[in-house]
């Protein structure tokens, strides 16, 4: 048994090369981080130490990834793994020009060139924060059994970045039809409520599917409808999702369920005696990969009496797979 890690990069950091007797670049907050420090000395060698935290709690990375490439070449100069208090060390190194890169999972990567034209002592501080995740177009769509008032609302663990109608302080009040005609205390109709949220810790799912960028239209259609959603709201689905994945040569999709509803979790009153939530996870790739399959047999809903329906979708950055 061995565990893989594939780590599917959105922002590399460019940072200026070390060349003065003592550099520091400064760091962009909530971005993943470097700061070198650099002390000239006689012995003719180089030495690169640091340590790599989390840029927002604080807490030292224990198994960071800590790689130096010969920046023409690109060859392995050498690679660490920080120790158990996130902390590394590069010994003997070589006059000449490098990139120093560092790679946690889940977390935003950093690079930083250095140039070192003289021997040095130097130390790093290495800060990497988590990938911005975007929870995108969650609707969701009401259908009470007979017209009745009904209060939505959304425990988010994150920050929400837009809501229609406005999500008031108590949640959204309103007036629901059977067919799912909403109207709000002005008479002003809707036919489902919107959210989209940044999320303060995403989720990074262990098991899914591969599905190749043509097949996406038939799989779309075959799971959401297994899932409970009806004909409207899968058309609604995949006409948000499908001009982002069906060009892919490949996407890995997997369907969140009790992570998902810990993070956004839903207080209806009167309560619903169904409700659905279908929440995609999707990465695109280049090629297929081994995962294990996902079973959707416990998210699946047969819908009785009130029904609540929610689907949304987050295009995440790292998956784990498993051999």
């Amino acid at each position: 048994m061995k565990t893989s890690f594939y780590y599917l990069i959105i922002l590399v950091f460019g940072l200026q090369a070390c060349t003065a007797h003592k550099k520091t670049v400064s760091s962009y907050e909530n971005k993943s981080t470097i700061v070198v420090n650099c002390e000239k000395h006689t012995i003719q060698a180089t030495y690169l130490s640091g340590k790599v935290t989390d840029i927002n709690t604080k807490e030292e990375i224990f198994n960071a990834t800590v790689v130096l490439r010969d920046l023409k070449t690109l060859q392995l100069i050498e690679g660490v793994l920080t120790d158990e208090h996130g902390n590394f060390k590069l010994k003997n190194i070589p006059l000449g020009h490098y990139n120093l890169r560092v790679e946690y999972q889940g977390y935003d990567d950093v690079d930083m060139n250095l140039n070192f034209d003289e021997y040095r002592t130097c130390s790093a501080e290495i800060k990497l924060a988590f990938y911005t995740i975007k929870v995108e177009k969650p609707v969701i769509y009401l259908y009470p059994e007979q017209m009745q008032k009904t209060n939505v609302k959304l425990h988010y663990a994150g920050a929400l970045t837009h809501t229609y109608p406005k999500y008031p302080e108590n949640g959204w009040t309103v007036t629901a039809e059977p067919n799912g005609t909403l109207w709000d205390e002005n008479n002003q109709e809707y036919y489902a409520l919107f959210w989209e949220g940044n999320p303060s810790k995403q989720i990074i799912p262990q098991d899914g599917f591969i599905i190749s960028g043509k097949e996406t239209t038939s799989f779309l259609e075959e799971k959401l409808a297994y899932l409970g959603l009806n004909r409207r709201e899968a058309n609604e689905f995949i006409m948000y999702w499908l001009p982002r994945m069906e060009n892919n040569p490949y996407n890995f999709i997997h369907f969140s369920g009790k992570p998902y509803e810990e993070q956004a979790a839903l207080e209806i009153t009167p309560k619903p005696k169904t409700i659905i939530r279908v929440m995609m996870l999707t990465q695109p790739l280049e090629s297929k990969i081994d995962i294990p399959l996902q079973d959707l047999s416990t998210l699946k809903k047969t819908r009785k009496g009130f029904t609540v329906v929610e689907w949304g979708g987050s295009e995440i950055k790292s998956i784990i797979e498993k051999i």
